[in-house]
Order: C-alpha cells, then sequence, then structure tokens
C-alpha cells in the first residue's frame, strides 16, 4: 500500500557525510526515510539520522515513547501495531513539522495527557484507533488548526464531552464508531464546521441533542447505524443543509407518534439513506419509517413548542429528556473512505 509506494519509488541511503543507519533498519535518501517496521524492537532505535522526515516503526513491541527521539524535521510518523503503553511529555513538542502521525492499534495505552498533542500546528492526520482510550482529556486537541482527519474509531469511549473538538476548524473527517458512547450532547461537535464525514455507527446511542449537529453545514455523510436509537426528537437532522449519505439502519426505530419528526425530515429533504425499518409497535415492525402515510400519525397530539431550557422537545406527550453533561452519563484507517 502507502509504504511500498513510497519506498519503491525511493533510493538508497548513500553513507558519506550522513547519518549511519540504525541496526536492522533500511534508509533511504529521497525523501529521507528510516523504515523500521516488523523487527521486534522494544524500543525506539537508537541513532535515527536527525534529518529523516519519514519514520516507519510499526508492527513492533515498542511500550514507550520518551521525549527528545524524534527530530524536528520529521514529517511522517507511524508507530501503529506496537505495545505503547506511555508517552512521555514533551515526546511529540519539537516536531514542528509533522503532517502525519500514527498511533493505532496499540490497545494498552488506554490514557492520554492533556499535552500530548499540543504544539503539532501543522498536523493533518492523527489516527488513534483502536487504543482502548475510555475517555479523552478536554483539552488534547487544542491547538491543532491544520487537523483534517482525526480516528477515533473501536476504542471504548464512553462520552464525547462539549468542545472536545472546538479548535478543529479544518477537521473534514471524524470517525467515531465503534466505541460506547450513549448520548451526544449540545456541544459535542461545536467548532467543526469544515467536517464533510461523521461515522458514529456501532456505538450504544439512545440519545442525540436536536443541536448537537448545528453548525455543521459541510457535512455530507452520517453513519449513525447500529445504535439504540428509539427516536430523534426535536429534529436534530434539519441542522445539516449539506447531507447526501445517511445510515440509520439497526436501531430500534418506533414508528409511533414519536416518528413523525423524523418522517417528517424525509418527507422535506432528498438524501440518500439506508432503509430506516420499524422495530415497533408489533404491527409496523419491518415497515420502513420512511414509508409511514401522513394518516398514521392521525391520532398523534400536536408536538409541543421547544422549551426554553433548549432542551430536546417532547413528542406525543412524552416528557423529553435534555441530556446534561455527558460526564455524568452512564456511560488502521478504515477501508470505507
Amino acid at each position: 500500500g502507502r509504504l511500498a509506494a513510497l519506498l519503491l519509488a525511493a533510493l538508497a541511503w548513500v553513507p558519506g557525510g550522513t547519518p549511519a543507519c540504525p541496526a536492522l533498519c533500511t534508509c533511504y535518501v529521497s525523501p529521507p526515510t528510516v523504515s523500521c517496521q516488523a523487527n521486534n524492537f522494544s524500543s525506539v532505535p537508537a541513532g535515527l539520522p536527525p534529518g529523516a522526515r519519514r519514520l516507519f516503526l510499526q508492527n513492533n513491541v515498542i511500550g514507550a515513547l520518551r521525549a527528545g527521539t524524534f527530530g524536528p524535521s520529521t514529517v511522517t510518523l507511524w508507530l501503529y501495531s506496537n505495545n505503547i503503553s506511555s508517552i512521555q511529555p514533551g515526546t511529540f513538542r519539537h516536531l514542528p513539522a509533522l503532517e502525519e502521525l500514527d498511533l493505532g492499534d496499540n490497545p494498552h495505552l488506554r490514557v492520554l495527557a492533556p499535552d500530548t498533542f499540543h504544539g503539532l500546528r501543522r498536523l493533518q492526520a492523527l489516527h488513534l484507533y483502536r487504543c482502548q482510550l475510555a475517555s479523552l482529556p478536554s483539552a488534547i486537541f487544542r491547538g491543532l488548526h491544520s487537523l483534517q482527519y482525526l480516528y477515533l474509531q473501536e476504542n471504548g469511549l464512553l462520552y464525547l464531552q462539549d468542545d472536545l473538538f472546538a479548535d478543529l476548524a479544518n477537521l473534514s473527517h471524524l470517525f467515531l464508531h465503534g466505541n460506547r458512547v450513549r448520548a451526544l450532547s449540545e456541544g459535542v461537535f461545536r467548532g467543526l464546521p469544515s467536517l464533510d464525514r461523521l461515522l458514529l455507527h456501532a456505538n450504544r446511542l439512545v440519545a442525540i441533542h436536536r443541536r448537537a449537529f448545528h453548525g455543521l453545514a459541510r457535512l455530507t455523510i452520517l453513519y449513525l447505524f447500529n445504535n439504540s436509537l428509539v427516536a430523534l426528537p426535536g429534529d436534530p437532522l434539519a441542522a445539516l443543509p449539506a447531507l447526501q449519505f445517511l445510515r440509520l439502519n439497526a436501531n430500534p426505530w418506533a414508528c409511533d407518534c414519536r416518528a413523525r419528526p423524523l418522517w417528517g425530515w424525509f418527507r422535506r429533504t432528498r438524501v440518500s439513506s439506508s432503509p430506516v425499518p420499524c422495530a415497533s409497535p408489533p404491527h409496523r415492525r419491518g415497515t420502513d419509517l420512511r414509508h409511514l402515510r401522513p394518516r398514521d400519525f392521525d391520532a398523534c397530539p400536536e408536538e409541543e413548542e421547544e422549551g426554553g431550557d433548549g432542551g430536546v422537545v417532547a413528542v406525543m406527550g412524552t416528557p423529553g429528556r435534555a441530556l446534561g453533561r455527558p460526564g455524568t452519563l452512564p456511560a488502521a484507517p478504515p477501508s470505507a473512505f
């Protein structure tokens, strides 16, 4: 894949005036590359050439990362599929040129310090998939103004706090699938005007605040399938004017009066959607929610007006539940894109 194409075009590192290549590694001169993958290294090898721009250290058994290991010329740093359990403060602090950092598939990582990525102003892609992260510090992504791709899928994330992504004005892809998130609060995606793809499938979502997607004016792809959603009160999808592709299947949709906001949104919108099969009531099980008829809602009372507290509106007389702060709730780069 991406490594093979790069190495085929590169020439072997020529000794003489250039630093020696670490033992068991292969070095290339154009672009300056050090390839040390799949060598059973338990630590980052010593003697990395300081001018190297690409460092490939994936598929080893590296257990810890220490400050001062990587040089300031580093643009691409692959550390995926290791045994990393700790990252010393300052490890990435003096890497002003870094554009891609792949720490994915390090299942012992689990905890990140709040300032782990601070100072990476040019970082465009950050891979943190399959690291068993149960939570993220509120300031973990602060200052990453160039970030475009953020891979957080297949962790153990229980919640996403408000403003977690607020500094990521250039983020276009946010992958959060395969976690344990139960609710999306009002400010969870605040500050993401460039977001194009948001993957939230295979979580445990039961509630989405009516304003959770507010401000995502460029979002074209939203995946919410394989969650525990029964209804979407408050019409949260109405905040997505650019939406083109939507997946809502594999949720226990209630096709009673609670379905009316979502059904009405589909009638007003031209979006390519998955089927939305009803799970209840029994006589509508298997029917596609999108294909319900106006008369199916004849017995429903008028929907209540939006409450002044900004909470979720109530539908069919059932009190809407404001989500509150999500922290109080129980709570390899994908091939799809």
